[in-house]
C-alpha cells in the first residue's frame, strides 16, 4: 500500500469518526426534541391510519392530499418504518440518515469535483446540525441530501454515453429531491444548468471542442435534464399556479440579509447571541480561504506559471481555472442574487432565504475545493471548523437533553388514551419551540388531534376531509357555560372531546377558551401529570387498560 492509499485510508477513518461523534448527541435521547417533528411524527401516523388500517373515525376526519405536492419524503419514510417499529427508532433511522447522509454525500461531490482537495469537505460539518434539522424541516433537509447525491451522480456520468438505466436513475434522484422540497429542487435545476453551460463554454474556450461539437453536447445534456425533470418542472409551475397571489409576501431587509451571510444564520437554531459567537468565526474562516484561494491564483496568473492539471472535466495546460471553479462561481452569483431578490415568506412558507443561503454556503466550500492550493492549508481549513462545529454540537446539547425530557414526557401520555379518542391540545408555554410537543401524545396509537396545523397548509400529505370532517364540542351541551363548540357545518353531527391534553400551565389571562378551568373542574378528571404537561379525561369516558 502506497503513502497516498495510506494517507487517504486514515482521512476516511477520521472522517467517519467525526460523523460518528457529531450524531451522537442527536440519537442520545429517547425523541430528537425539533419544533416540527413531533407533527411530522403524528401526521406519518395518521397516513398509516388512512392507508393500513382504513381506520373510519381518521377516514371521516382525514385524507391523503391528492395533490403531488413536495413533502412527502420524510411522512412517506417514517410511515413505514412506523408499520414495524416505535416512532422514535423510525424517528431516529431518519435523524441518522441526514446527519450521517449528508457528509458524506458532500464528501462525495468533492472528490468527484476535486479529488486531490478532499479535505474541504470537513468543513461540511456544521451545516449538517443547521436550524432546519432543529426546527423539524426534515423533508429540507433530505432534498439537501438528494441534491448532492444527484448533482454527484450527474457529474459522475457527464462525460460518459448516457443509457436508459443513468436516465432513470437520474430521473428518480430528480423526482426524490422535488417531493423532498420544492426550494431545494429548483435550486438542482439552476446548478445542473450552470455545470452544463459553463462546461460547454470552457470546452469552446479552451478549443477542446469546435462550437458545432459544443452545441450537440449543449442540446443532448439539456435534452437528459428535460426529459428527467419535466413531471417535477410542471408540478413546481402547478404548485405555486394553483396557490393564489393574495397570500401574504414578506421580505427581510437587505440588513438582516446581509446580517444572515456573516453570522451564518441557517446553522443558528436558539440563540443568535451565544451561537454566532462560534458562527461568525466560521464566516471568517471561510472569508480568509477565499481570499487566500484568490490572491495565489492571481499571484500564479501574473508569473504566468499556473497550469491547472484539473479533475475528470478540467482543461489542461490553461491559465484559467477549470470548468467547475466557473461553474461554482456562477452559482454562487445566481444564489446570492436569488437570495436577495426573492421574499422570505410566502403565506405560511418561510425561511425563503435562509433556505437558499444554506445552499450557499455549501457551494462556497465546494468552489473553495477547486483552487489548487497546498494541502496543508485544507487542513489548517478543516481543523478549526471542526473546532467551530464541536462547540456549537457541545452548546445544543443540554438544550436536547432538556427538551427530550419533555418530549417523553408527553408521549407517555398516550398509555392514558383510549384508542381512537378525540384529543384536544391545549398549549400554554411561551416557548416558541415546543409549540407543538403536544403531538407526541399521537404518534404511537390512533388518537385523533382535533388540531393539525399540516392539513390547514395544504402543504403536506395530509388534508382535512373537508366532505365528511365532524364538529366536536368541549363541555356539556346543556350547560351553555360550560360548552365551547366548533361547529363549522351546522348540520353535521357533533362529537364530544374525549380528552384535553395540556402542555405547561392553564393561565387564565391567557386561555383561548374562557371557560376551559371550569369545564376541566365540571366534567373532565386528571388521569395523567407528567413533567410539563397533564392529560384531563371526559368523565364520560371509561379510563383504558394499560
Amino acid at each position: 500500500m502506497t503513502n497516498s492509499a495510506r494517507w487517504q485510508r486514515a482521512e476516511l477513518l477520521v472522517f467517519t469518526t467525526v460523523t460518528l461523534l457529531n450524531l451522537l448527541p442527536f440519537v442520545a435521547t429517547r425523541f430528537f426534541p425539533s419544533m416540527d417533528g413531533a407533527s411530522h411524527l403524528a401526521n406519518s401516523n395518521i397516513l398509516n391510519q388512512l392507508v393500513f388500517y382504513h381506520n373510519h373515525l381518521f377516514q371521516q376526519f382525514f385524507s391523503v392530499n391528492p395533490e403531488p405536492v413536495p413533502n412527502w419524503t420524510s411522512h412517506l419514510v417514517i410511515s413505514l418504518l412506523t408499520l414495524v417499529m416505535p416512532a422514535f427508532l423510525a424517528e431516529k433511522i431518519l435523524i441518522l440518515a441526514l446527519l450521517a447522509g449528508i457528509p458524506f454525500a458532500f464528501r462525495s461531490l468533492v472528490r468527484i469535483i476535486s479529488p486531490k482537495n478532499y479535505l474541504y469537505s470537513f468543513l461540511v460539518f456544521p451545516f449538517t446540525h443547521s436550524m432546519f434539522l432543529f426546527f423539524g424541516f426534515f423533508n429540507f433537509c433530505a432534498g439537501v441530501l438528494f441534491l448532492l447525491i444527484t448533482l454527484t451522480y450527474w457529474l459522475r456520468n457527464e462525460n460518459n454515453r448516457w443509457n436508459t438505466r443513468s436516465i432513470i436513475i437520474f430521473t428518480l434522484l430528480v423526482a426524490a429531491t422535488y417531493f423532498s422540497h420544492i426550494v431545494v429542487f429548483g435550486l438542482l435545476i439552476i446548478l445542473i444548468i450552470l455545470q452544463v453551460v459553463t462546461h460547454s463554454l470552457m470546452q469552446w474556450v479552451c478549443k477542446k471542442q469546435d462550437a458545432g461539437t459544443g452545441f450537440i453536447f449543449l442540446v443532448k445534456r439539456s435534452t437528459i435534464i428535460l426529459a428527467a425533470s419535466i413531471i417535477p418542472t410542471l408540478l413546481f409551475g402547478y404548485f405555486f399556479y394553483s396557490r393564489p397571489g393574495t397570500r401574504q409576501i414578506a421580505y427581510k431587509t437587505r440588513a438582516e440579509l446581509v446580517e444572515y451571510i456573516y453570522t451564518v444564520r441557517p446553522i443558528i437554531s436558539f440563540n443568535v447571541s451565544v451561537e454566532s459567537r462560534y458562527t461568525i468565526p466560521l464566516f471568517c474562516l471561510l472569508a480568509v480561504m477565499v481570499v487566500t484561494g484568490l490572491a495565489i491564483f492571481i499571484k500564479r496568473l501574473e508569473s504566468r506559471t499556473f497550469r491547472y492539471k484539473g479533475t475528470h472535466d478540467e482543461p489542461g495546460n490553461s491559465l484559467l481555472p477549470g470548468s467547475s471553479f466557473w461553474w461554482l462561481l456562477a452559482s454562487m452569483l445566481v444564489l446570492l442574487g436569488l437570495y436577495f431578490k426573492l421574499p422570505d415568506a410566502y403565506g405560511t412558507a418561510s425561511y425563503t432565504n435562509l433556505r437558499i443561503s444554506f445552499i450557499f454556503f455549501l457551494v462556497t466550500i465546494l468552489w473553495l475545493s477547486t483552487f489548487r492550493l497546498p494541502w496543508w492549508i485544507g487542513l489548517l481549513a478543516a481543523l478549526p471548523g471542526l473546532i467551530l462545529n464541536f462547540a456549537l454540537v457541545r452548546n445544543y446539547t443540554p438544550g436536547i437533553s432538556d427538551l427530550g425530557k419533555l418530549a417523553v414526557s408527553c408521549n407517555k401520555a398516550a398509555a392514558f388514551v383510549e384508542p381512537n379518542s378525540l384529543v384536544l391540545p391545549v398549549y400554554c408555554m411561551d416557548n416558541w419551540f415546543t409549540g407543538h410537543f403536544v403531538d407526541y401524545i399521537a404518534v404511537d396509537k390512533p388518537i385523533l388531534m382535533v388540531y393539525n396545523y399540516e392539513c390547514e397548509s395544504g402543504y403536506f400529505p395530509v388534508q382535512w376531509n373537508k366532505k365528511s370532517k365532524p364538529s366536536y364540542y368541549l363541555g356539556s351541551p346543556a350547560t351553555p357555560d360550560r360548552h365551547t363548540t366548533s361547529e363549522a357545518i351546522k348540520q353535521r353531527p357533533s362529537m364530544p372531546v374525549n380528552y384535553v391534553f395540556v402542555v405547561g400551565q392553564i393561565d387564565p389571562a391567557k386561555d383561548w377558551l374562557a371557560n376551559l378551568e371550569l369545564v376541566l373542574k365540571q366534567d373532565f378528571v386528571l388521569v395523567y401529570a407528567g413533567e410539563g404537561c397533564s392529560l384531563y379525561r371526559n368523565k364520560t369516558r371509561r379510563s383504558p387498560l394499560r
